[in-house]
């Protein structure tokens, strides 16, 4: 089921279960609106908004005829600010429950037609046995599970579980497990966890409900009850009242076990002797004139009465015992199982931070989490993160290969935009007596006097009107230019060191029979410590071990689904043989040669007690060294060819002897790493 459907089917069932509620509530409509109070109105009209909430996100394959009125309805009670009318609310209803029928049958037909993805939960729903539900109610229960993990919109309107014990056992399970540290938050981003705890516990119900059936000690009580229930009132009167012993232990065996098997089962407590009194108070026995004895009944109606409630009662009691054995039982066996469950979880994470770089589908971890994988391969796995966590020394050597800064800068052009602040003069107004010149205006206070003598000659006066309303006085013109910031956008060419890719990996592990022992862990931790982090960091990694021949591992496709069980492998197996690390080196230095190899950098880890290496190889060497290519060679105890050493750019070692060595190491490549940062 794509993710979006199997949400629609949740849509689907929350809806569904919001119409029940209605339909259950009010089976037969409204007829009196008067009747309903206030607290039963506000009830209806949430019920409506939350079904309409929930139908929003349903997937229909065409919209049903209700669709657009009970959207309108919805919104009318949504943005509703003051109560409904009598009026208005009998409108309300007739719309909303004139189609809760039909409403509910389409969203049962939708919740059908959405077939899981999942064939563990499928296979429960289509065919688990009846005694854990009807088909609808073990969908439920999926759709219930799914939504208490992961809720859809709106949170707070939830998919009930079913009713019956399993169900609700299922449902006391999830929420255990939700309740346990910060599991409510990790489940829903871990899909695959999730779908795995789902589908255990439907296994679990399917296995308990099996075992309770197998195991069911009642079995001979029921086939009893069921005796009686064919037997007609008075041959249930007569048995009762009998005289015979033999009949009475019939009646009074219950339970259908012994003491000695009986366990936790309750004793029955049912009272036989008071219906045989009972029953005996209905006889009415006469002689006849031969003498024999005539049995006949006082009144059929209250014998048959006595008999309904005969069996009634007896069931009851018989129910009641069996649903106490079953859940003591249900109780047992769901102690154990979350006990291995929560084992499996914890297993599960530890997997998942070791293996995540591994393993794509992490679905798959939970395949692994089991015994099986226990004895193929985790322990050992498991066995070398340890180690890895506890030498600090090679993990700062896994993080510096293939990442260390080049001695040699690249610096290439590039364009970058920069922003240039400018400053503009403008003119603004000015304080008087800081003149610019002279202009035209219609300002009497900056006129020239030569302008204002005009209105003392009667003559000019209304020349120097005519001006003044044209604004052509001759007058002072005063301002000062004052600075204004303006950005500018421009482009400009720079030099910038060119940063190298984290680059591959090639590592070359001795595997000769000098390594075995301390050497041989060390070399097998650092292997996988960089394994590990070249696929979190998408780098190839490529190993190739040694002795007298060669086996090659290409790393980069550890995603495939042997990749997990070959460094399983390698982690595995026994170093012998002699040594000779020519072959190892060629072909390492083949491989740079290949596109995806290139700019790799090598790693030898040996204790280099080996012959020295042939002219041409070291010739080899030197020209990728000349390419950016590393070199490094983890020397492993104090007895190597120093000859063979010297062709490496980076060594550095680690004396099995020197109970500080790990400490060493680490003190040399923090040295190194603070020179390539003060380099750059």
């Amino acid at each position: 089921m794509r993710k979006n459907n199997r949400k629609s089917r949740n849509f689907s069932r929350k809806a569904l279960e919001r119409v029940n509620e209605i339909q259950q509530k009010y089976p037969d409509g409204i007829s009196d609106i008067l009747s309903v109070g206030e607290e039963a109105r506000a009830w209806i009209e949430k019920k409506i908004q939350q079904t309409r909430e929930c139908l929003k996100n349903v997937i229909f394959p065409e919209k049903p005829s209700w669709w657009e009125t009970l959207r309108l309805t919805r919104n009318k009670t949504a943005h509703q600010t003051e109560d409904f009318s009598d009026d208005e609310f009998s409108g309300l209803c007739n719309k909303v429950f004139s189609n809760l029928e039909k409403i509910a049958d389409d969203l049962q037909s939708n919740i059908k037609r959405y077939r899981q993805q999942s064939k563990k939960k499928r296979k429960f729903e289509n065919f688990a046995p009846q005694a854990l539900g009807s088909e609808n109610e073990r969908k439920q229960l999926v759709d219930a599970m799914e939504d208490m993990i992961a809720p859809v919109e709106p949170e707070d309107v939830k998919i009930d579980f079913p009713k019956n014990q399993f169900s609700q056992n299922a449902e006391k399970m999830l929420s255990e497990i939700l309740s346990k540290s910060d599991m409510k938050n990790y489940l829903p981003l871990h899909e695959g966890l999730s779908e795995n705890i789902q589908t255990d516990i439907l296994e679990w119900i399917l296995k308990s409900q099996r075992k309770l059936e197998k195991e069911n000690p009642f079995v001979d009580e029921a086939v009893f009850i069921n005796q009686q229930k064919k037997l007609s009132a008075e041959e249930i009167a007569i048995d009762l009242s009998a005289e015979s012993s033999k009949i009475k232990y019939h009646y009074k065996r219950l339970p259908s076990v012994s003491d000695s098997k009986r366990g936790n089962i309750a004793q029955s407590n049912f009272d036989f002797d008071f219906y045989a009194k009972a029953f005996s108070e209905q006889k009415v026995v006469k002689k006849a004139e031969n003498g024999e004895e005539k049995i006949s009944w006082k009144l059929a109606e209250e014998l048959e009465i006595l008999r309904r409630n005969f069996i009634s009662d007896m069931e009851k009691e018989l129910v009641e015992r069996k649903n106490k054995w079953e859940q003591q039982q249900i109780d047992e066996m769901r102690k154990a199982f979350l006990e291995e469950l929560y084992k499996k979880i914890e297993k599960f994470m530890r997997l998942e931070k070791l293996l995540l770089p591994f393993i794509g589908d992490l679905g798959r971890l939970w395949d692994l989490s089991n015994k099986a994988f226990e004895t193929s391969g985790f322990e050992i796995l498991e066995q070398f993160a340890k180690l890895l966590e506890q030498d600090e020394s090679l993990q700062e050597l896994a993080k510096m290969i293939g990442k260390q800064s080049r001695t040699q800068e690249i610096f290439e052009k590039e364009m970058r935009d920069k922003i240039v602040i400018k400053n503009e003069w403008h003119p603004k107004p000015a304080y008087r007596g800081e003149i610019d010149g002279l202009r035209y205006s219609s300002d009497i206070a900056s006129v020239l006097p030569a302008e204002l003598a005009m209105m003392k000659n009667p003559a000019a006066k209304k020349l120097f009107q005519l001006k003044f309303a044209q604004k052509q006085l001759l007058s002072f013109d005063y301002q000062n230019d004052k600075a204004e910031s303006k950005e500018e956008h421009e482009s400009e060419e720079v030099d910038v060191a060119k940063k190298d890719q984290k680059g591959p990996v090639i590592i070359c592990v001795d595997t000769s029979g000098s390594m075995s022992g301390t050497p041989e862990n060390i070399a097998k931790t650092v292997t996988f410590a960089l394994s590990k982090i070249a696929m979190e960091e998408e780098r190839k990694c490529y190993l190739i071990s040694f002795s007298t021949g060669i086996e090659t591992l290409d790393m980069s496709d550890f995603k495939s689904g042997d990749a997990l069980t070959r460094i399983v492998q390698f982690l595995r197996m026994s170093f012998n043989g002699g040594t000779d690390a020519s072959p190892a080196l060629r072909h390492a230095v083949q491989m740079l040669q290949k596109d995806g190899y290139k700019n790799a950098d090598v790693l030898m880890i040996s204790d280099f007690v080996m012959g020295s290496l042939p002219r041409d190889l070291v010739k080899s060497i030197e020209e990728e060294k000349k390419k950016n290519t590393d070199f490094y060679s983890l020397v492993i105890g104090s007895s190597g060819n120093h000859g063979t050493i010297t062709c490496f750019n980076h060594n550095w070692v680690y004396d099995t002897a020197d109970p500080q060595a790990s400490r060493h190491l680490a003190e040399r490549l923090h040295k190194i790493k603070k020179n390539a940062q003060d380099r750059l």
